[in-house]
């Protein structure tokens, strides 16, 4: 059995038995992974108000390479998560992001730009009115860093290069844009011209598009990470029916 230490995001905890609590957890070194904190629901030493969702902690735990949970020892707050939970939406916007990359990684699977990208929503939500704008682009950052985003440069099927205003087919199936040629014999929706040049870039350059572009862009990626990663996030209800 080792110990280790690293620096942590609390994705989720729940009770376990009468005083324990199973958690998930983000860490800069290791990934995500899941841990039994003994005595958390009962501790006024080790745990006082650490193990909360949303707060970034330096944890200590213990691991067996037989077992499929670590053992938490010890944690201790870095940023704590007061200030999100002011409003329904920040709230709501928070657990969207947590769930995000708690479903789209694998356990022990380090990914030190995801860490950081979740912890600047994490922080900088709790001081900005989070607008569509800002999902989007976070969306973005987080699918570039998870290797999963679609093709918004070049037709996925012949491979070429278009003219921006020609940028205007997006297969679902496919996962990207089509020249009007083989849009031919694709199925796909038509988008306005401009929207995927923006989406190419927009993960790199924080500027917000239209209104209409912004929901348009949330769209293609909703459908995109549906259909080609089968993630179906439960707190996405309750935040669109929130932003819209």
């Amino acid at each position: 059995m080792s110990l280790h230490k690293d620096q942590a995001i609390i994705l989720s905890t729940r009770a376990f038995g009468e005083s324990d609590k199973i958690i998930r957890f983000f860490t800069l070194s290791s990934g995500k992974l899941s841990g039994i904190a003994k005595g958390a629901k009962k501790s006024q030493k080790r745990f006082m108000n650490t193990l909360e969702q949303f707060n970034r902690v330096q944890i200590e735990y213990f691991e067996k390479p037989t077992a499929g949970l670590v053992r938490i020892e010890n944690a201790d707050i870095e940023e704590h998560n007061a200030g999100i939970e002011t409003t329904l939406k920040r709230v709501c916007i928070a657990s969207y992001f947590s769930e995000f990359v708690d479903r789209l990684t694998r356990e022990k699977e380090r990914n030190e730009p995801l860490f950081h990208t979740l912890e600047s929503v994490l922080n900088r939500i709790k001081h900005v009115e989070f607008t569509a704008s800002d999902i989007l682009y976070y969306e973005l950052l987080m699918l570039g860093h998870l290797g999963y985003m679609p093709n918004f440069r070049s037709c996925v099927v012949c491979g070429s290069e278009m003219p921006e205003n020609d940028k205007v087919c997006y297969s679902r199936e496919r996962g990207g844009t089509l020249c009007l040629h083989c849009a031919r014999g694709v199925p796909h929706r038509k988008y306005p011209p401009g929207l995927f040049t923006q989406l190419a870039c927009f993960d790199r350059v924080q500027t917000g598009l239209n209104k209409a572009f912004d929901q348009l862009g949330r769209q293609v990626l909703e459908d995109f990470i549906s259909f080609h990663l089968s993630v179906e996030f439960k707190s996405l209800r309750i935040l669109k029916s929130i932003t819209g």
